[in-house]
């Protein structure tokens, strides 16, 4: 089975755990990039909160894989105000895999990772395993390896 781990990260968290599920899956990764940058300031979690409610698809960097090719696909997002960030969304329509994708990780700094899942699971009809992790510098944070293994393991038991 050829696997793929898709994710975008503005902080960080999404690329760690990403880069955790790939190595352990032996699968190919790739991050999405959007052409205009998010602010660096505080600001961004306004700007980023607003364009998920918006359902903003920003234009991404041109990718080197095509993701159809693969028979699964582990989704990874930060949650922006209880939805995805906007590059999964401009990522889910650009291409059709929305079959494909049949797990998913989502980073929240407080904010509704459960809304995320939920609307997601609207739109992948095949989502199976799912995750919540905490940004890094929540005491919450503390239970991410130990949701992460479990999660692997769940990933590697259910091929």
């Amino acid at each position: 089975m050829k696997n793929l781990v898709v994710y975008y990260s503005m902080e960080g968290n999404t690329k760690q755990a990403a880069d955790q599920i790939a190595h352990r899956l032996n699968a190919d990764i790739l991050e999405l990039k959007t052409v205009k940058k998010m602010p660096k300031s505080n600001i961004k979690i306004f700007f980023g909160g607003m364009l998920s409610v918006l359902g903003v698809c920003p234009k991404l960097e041109p990718i080197a894989i095509n993701p159809e090719q693969y028979d699964r696909i582990i989704l990874g997002t930060p949650v922006w105000a209880g939805k995805p960030a906007p590059a999964i969304r401009t990522f889910l329509k650009q291409y059709n895999v929305e079959k494909k994708i049949t797990a998913l990780f989502t980073f929240s700094g407080g904010g509704d990772n459960e809304g995320c899942v939920q609307y997601l699971k609207e739109k992948l009809p095949n989502l199976k395993s799912t995750i919540a992790l905490a940004d890094r510098r929540r005491p919450m944070a503390s239970m991410n390896d130990k949701k992460l293994e479990g999660f692997m393991e769940e990933l590697i038991n259910g091929q």
